[in-house]
């Protein structure tokens, strides 16, 4: 699951819906973030949602030092509780979690190869 050297990565869409619980969701899961070594890496109020997207009125990605750690931060009983709170406030959401590129395929990329 962990390439040598790739970060883990959580990217969301969402259309917030009661913006008072999601700011209720946003103070505690970003002091918790920073307890399992995760961070908001990108984040936009005003995405260009395309496929299934259009109303999405918040995209975020979060970096979490490998693949594994994001999946185990996303499948923690802390997030699952912190989750209920997001999945309130928000309604057509996307979540996924995917793998950066190992530190060879940067490399590789800054070679032209």
């Amino acid at each position: 699951m962990d390439k040598r050297g790739a970060k883990g990565y959580w990217l969301s869409t969402a259309k917030i819906i009661n913006q008072q619980l999601f700011d209720e969701y946003v103070s505690k899961v970003i002091p918790w973030l920073k307890e399992v070594n995760g961070e908001v890496f990108a984040k936009d109020t005003e995405p260009q949602g395309k496929e299934k997207t259009e109303d999405a009125n918040l995209a975020v990605i979060c970096e979490f030092p490998s693949m594994r750690a994001a999946v185990e931060a996303y499948e923690s009983e802390e997030y699952k509780e912190l989750s209920k709170l997001r999945k309130e406030a928000t309604e057509n959401s996307t979540f996924t979690i995917m793998e950066g590129l190992d530190e060879s395929a940067k490399l590789r990329r800054a070679m032209g190869k």
